[in-house]
């Protein structure tokens, strides 16, 4: 017996390890990377934990699409991890703070429509009594008081005069009583529908939740710290700008949206945006050996009739040419771009945009007229501009706006550091351009044709409206041939400024100096030569 006592006392006498233990704990979001496509989610758990081996348990995030996160862990040594679906009934446990604070807003502001429901009762009661009081005195008839004396028909039609009115005036007051109340249960009743839409928004899960249940060993009793990495495909950002030109100056306003819908709501954090692609591929292309081998040539197939059926090898002849060539896009831009945004966020789990506002980008300018006169009415306002800064100015939509006022939106081309970019900011209504094919039957020298002969003169003008000198670049596509039986002569007079502009073949530059209230032209004369029996393809 005495064996027995002293083997139910050993376990009291060793060092005590505790038992495993489940810890059930919210993790909140700290962090996201959004990415143009996609974005990584950081959330923490932190707890006291005892010596022994337990398991943390915090919600699954529905967005990873079941996807296990990337673990760390610190103050213990990491083990295994499992999905324990519908693991907790009741999801109120694991609100974060956010979370937590937006509930009892939600159940406060409850209480509150049924608080005033109860006063609109009592309000509607106070009106039924006030009409019964009415009701009653006004069923007192004369003939009730036919037994009484007249100094008793006095008193009493004193009485119920003094009491009618009394009644009435209460109606009246338990009426405005009720207008209030109703006024009370309306306002209660949008704070609790908007009390529910931030409930909402915060991704409060009320259960069954579906847990991420880690388990880690703990040496010593102490704070450990689980950090979880999900990825979430369903999320992106986008730029936008204003695009403000005042002078020579051009300034570039950014605004960003961002999006996610991890079905979690990121609230108060870190947020970092990267260019990066995470669905880009990680490995080369595999090689394959190029064989190059000769066939006997078919023989061309015979005419087929209009309307006459092909079969189906004819078919499939047309419908596939291996010569086609295949269609390769790259992206040569240079290394991702990251943003840190400076301060906390919020992002909802619905996967709402919101839009941040970020720095804005000041380019000096070279402002300027640029006219088309064959396709446009008039000029426009031209700012070129150089990318000073260190990074690429990302593509995005563009709001313009000169001298404080709207002119239309745009889109902004990706334009990389350093280099250079042109940024039109809408029409020069006072600079008018007019077109002209010279017409033969008209008497001028104009539109000629014969068997292999074409002349065709051409004008341009640019008016200018204004009590002040312009300065207009003005572009035209002059027609030339890569044919050698095709022969094209153009005069110009006077000569452009500029041939081949932007490397674009045929492409010549006039700087059309007009005086205020005047115009300027240019004179073009096209011939074309080529042989008996071909066609010529030109419009002018």
């Amino acid at each position: 017996m005495r064996y027995l006592t002293l083997l139910c006392l050993l376990p009291c006498l060793l060092p005590q390890t505790a038992l495993a233990e489940d810890f059930p704990l919210p993790a909140p979001a700290t962090e996201a990377v959004v990415f143009l496509q996609g974005a990584t989610i950081a959330r923490i758990a932190t707890f006291d934990a005892p010596a022994g081996a337990h398991r943390i348990m915090v919600p699954v995030m529905v967005g990873a699409n079941g996807a296990v996160p990337r673990l760390e862990v610190s103050g213990a040594t990491l083990g295994a991890a499992e999905v324990v679906t519908g693991g907790i009934t009741d999801g109120r446990s694991l609100f974060t703070p956010v979370q937590r604070a937006a509930y009892e807003g939600w159940r406060a502001a409850r209480d509150a429509v049924s608080t005033a429901e109860d006063g609109r009762l009592r309000a509607s009661a106070g009106v039924t009594a006030a009409e019964d009081a009415l009701a009653f005195l006004r069923s007192v008839s004369g003939a009730t008081l036919d037994r009484l004396d007249p100094a008793a028909i006095g008193e009493t039609a004193a009485a119920i005069s003094g009491g009618t009115t009394a009644a009435e005036m209460a109606r009246a007051d338990a009426r405005a009583a009720l207008r209030a109340a109703e006024t009370e249960v309306e306002e209660a009743g949008r704070v609790l529908m908007q009390a529910k839409r931030d409930l909402d928004a915060s991704g409060a899960d009320f259960g069954p939740v579906s847990l991420l249940a880690v388990t880690v060993e703990v040496a010593e009793a102490g704070p450990v710290t689980l950090r979880l990495e999900n990825f979430v495909p369903d999320a992106g950002w986008s730029l936008s700008y204003d695009a403000m030109l005042a002078g020579e100056r051009v300034t570039l306003a950014r605004k960003v949206a961002v999006r996610q819908g991890s079905g979690t709501a990121l609230d108060d954090i870190a947020l970092r945006l990267s260019t990066a692609d995470p669905f880009a591929a990680t490995a080369p292309s595999d090689v394959t050996p190029d064989l190059a081998r000769i066939v006997e040539t078919p023989p061309l197939p015979l005419p087929v009739p209009r309307g006459a059926p092909q079969s189906e090898a004819a078919m499939a002849d047309l419908a596939f040419d291996a010569r086609a060539p295949m269609s390769v896009k790259a992206d040569t831009d240079g290394p991702v771009v990251v943003y840190d945004y400076p301060v906390a966020v919020d992002l909802p789990a619905s996967g709402d945009t919101v839009t941040l506002t970020m720095d804005t980008v000041e380019l000096g300018a070279r402002v300027f007229n640029r006219a088309v006169p064959r396709t446009d009415a008039t000029a426009f306002l031209v700012a070129e501009v150089t990318n000073t800064t260190s990074e690429p100015i990302l593509p995005g939509p563009a709001t313009l706006l000169r001298d404080g006022e709207k002119v239309g939106e745009s889109f902004l081309q990706l334009i990389p550091a350093g280099d250079e970019a042109e940024l039109a900011f809408g029409p020069q209504q006072h600079l008018r351009l007019e077109f002209v094919l010279r017409d033969n039957e008209t008497g001028d020298r104009g539109f000629l044709v014969t068997s292999g002969t074409r002349r065709q003169d051409m004008l341009f003008r640019v008016r200018n409206l204004s009590d002040g000198a312009e300065a207009v670049e003005t572009r035209v596509a002059l027609p030339y041939s890569e044919q050698e039986d095709l022969e094209v002569t153009v005069t110009t007079a006077p000569e452009p400024d500029t041939r081949d502009v932007d490397e674009l073949r045929g492409v010549a530059e006039w700087i059309l100096n007009v005086p205020a209230g005047g115009e300027t032209d240019v004179r073009v004369g096209v011939t074309t030569d080529w042989p008996e029996g071909q066609t010529l393809e030109w419009q002018p």
